[in-house]
């Protein structure tokens, strides 16, 4: 299923390349309908067996409209289904919309969400698309991230977003760790050879004690 969903995406991006027009012409270049069944080489031709191929569609005793016919069936069912799956996420309804439809919504839908957190940014959204919102967004958002890191004493030359959030996750839990040895060392608990879940537990079960004896005093 992921091989097709792949091989979908794969041929959506090559059908936005290649004009439409041009496998109408496939026909008339070959001579007519006897052409399109040669053993003949054609670029065209080939073309379409590559798709057809990706998207798991037997091309054998067809035509080019044939395999073109069932090719844009294949790719305008998963555009669909991602169209439907975005709406779904966004809270639109696709009851008897069409594409262009719910493509316009969803577009309409995504800007208000990218103005929405460039506010939050500081960012300005005047006059600006989709495509400029995400880009400002995603360079405030880096610079927002190098300056966590750098505030947790964190180099951040070289790495990827993705990297830095995972040092800066990483130095979180170094810090838990610090702190729960400070208070075991507090408690009188040694930590030594023990993993953070044990030394937690008996943090807890010292704590727990403490507590009691309090409450009992009080009493």
């Amino acid at each position: 299923m992921l091989k097709k969903l792949t091989g979908l995406a794969l041929v959506g991006a090559i059908a936005l390349s290649v004009p439409v027009a041009a496998f109408a012409a496939d026909t008339t270049t070959q001579g007519g309908a006897a052409a399109s069944t040669s053993s003949s080489f054609h670029p065209w031709k080939q073309l379409l067996q590559e798709k057809a191929q990706i998207l798991g569609i037997s091309t054998e005793g067809k035509t080019n409209e044939q395999i073109k016919a069932e090719i844009k069936a294949a790719v305008d069912e998963h555009q669909t289904e991602r169209l439907n799956k975005a709406a779904a996420k966004l809270g639109i309804s696709t009851d008897g919309k069409t594409a262009e439809q719910l493509k316009t919504e969803i577009q309409a839908a995504v800007l208000v969400k990218l103005q929405e957190k460039a506010t939050k940014l500081g960012i300005s959204t005047e006059g600006k698309t989709n495509k400029q919102l995400k880009e400002e967004i995603k360079a405030a958002a880096l610079t927002k991230l190098q300056a966590k890191a750098a505030e947790a004493g964190i180099s951040t030359d070289g790495l990827t977003p993705k990297q830095i959030r995972e040092a800066l996750a990483e130095a979180r839990e170094a810090k838990k760790v610090e702190n729960l040895n400070e208070r075991a060392a507090k408690l009188g608990i040694s930590t030594e050879g023990k993993t953070t879940e044990q030394i937690f537990a008996e943090v807890a079960a010292a704590l727990k004690a403490k507590w009691a004896k309090l409450a009992g005093q009080s009493e």
